[in-house]
Formats: structure tokens, C-alpha cells, sequence
């Protein structure tokens, strides 16, 4: 049996609290639901919270003075010499009916994608948030070519490259 019950939040830090606003309300739709004002030591933080739906929310932090180094970093790949893919934030989309309106509306609001990807078991829209924030947009299109037994998992897992098949291979655009 699983720990937990879902996610709860998932937390990352923005330079600009209005831009991060901006990208998640007005662009993609997600209602900022809980915004918290600390202040720590000679410091201040604010922590603020969007619906992701099905009770999770994406939370972000303003830190100013409470242990944050001045030139900090915000993205998560870029800044540890990875493609902007690598790390990221995976939303559940209902449909592909519905991932083909939020590319609608990403193109309506300016939003870029930074690639598009058939998973095989999902297809995916991938873009960018102000702080370098890699998010991604799923919908499931074949949940049975997600489930595998622990044992296949635990095997695949621990393959070694040289035993990867060609009909694995998948490069994203980007």
C-alpha cells in the first residue's frame, strides 16, 4: 500500500511573484488559491499557492534575506547543465480533447511550447514558466501501456543501456 494519499503541493522559488501570476492565472488558467506573508529573522518570505486540481496545488516562494544566496538560480536544468525538459512538473490532463485546447489557448496567451511528445501511453505538451520551470501537460491515452508489474519495472530499471532496444528510442524536438 501506498504512504500517501496523492500530492499535497509541490514547491519551487520565482524572482518576480507577478510574472509567476501572470503565467499561471491569466495564461494557463489556474486560480491562485492561498498566498502566506512570513517574516524570518531580518528577512521576510512569501509563500503562494494555484489549483492544480484534484486537491494539489503548485506553490511558489519570494524569498528575500532568509538564507538565499543574491545570485541564485530559479531553473531547475538549465542552471546544472541539463536539457529544460529534464526536470519538471507533470499536470494530468483529463483528455486529449483538452490538451489540444490548452495548446489553443498557449497560442492565444503567447505561450511557447518547448516540445510536444507521444510517450507512447500519453502524449505531452512541454513549455517553460517565467522562473525556467519546465511544466508539462498530459493526457493519458493509453493507461494500459503505463501499468507494468513490479518485477518488469524493477527489470527495466536496472537494463543495461547496451541492452536497449531500437525501437525504444524517442528524441524529443528540443
Amino acid at each position: 500500500m501506498t504512504p500517501t494519499t496523492g500530492l499535497h503541493h509541490v514547491a519551487f522559488v520565482t524572482r518576480d511573484p507577478e510574472a509567476t501570476r501572470e503565467f499561471y492565472v491569466e495564461k494557463l488558467g489556474m486560480p491562485l488559491v492561498h498566498v502566506e506573508n512570513h517574516l524570518s529573522g531580518e528577512g521576510w518570505f512569501r509563500h503562494f499557492f494555484f489549483d492544480m486540481g484534484g486537491g494539489a496545488s503548485l506553490g511558489f516562494f519570494e524569498l528575500n534575506g532568509v538564507g538565499e544566496k543574491e545570485d541564485y538560480a530559479t531553473d531547475l536544468s538549465k542552471t546544472v547543465g541539463l536539457p529544460p525538459w529534464a526536470n519538471h512538473v507533470a499536470f494530468r490532463v483529463e483528455s486529449e480533447q483538452r490538451l489540444l485546447e490548452l495548446k489553443q489557448r498557449f497560442e492565444e496567451n503567447g505561450v511557447e511550447p518547448l516540445v510536444e511528445f507521444d510517450h507512447g501511453w500519453c502524449r505531452s505538451i512541454y513549455t517553460v514558466d517565467p522562473s525556467g520551470i519546465a511544466v508539462e501537460f498530459c493526457a493519458t491515452t493509453k493507461a494500459e501501456g503505463f501499468a507494468m508489474s513490479e518485477e518488469e519495472a524493477l527489470r527495466l530499471l536496472r537494463q543495461p543501456p547496451e541492452e536497449f532496444s531500437e525501437a525504444t528510442r524517442k528524441q524529443p524536438d528540443k
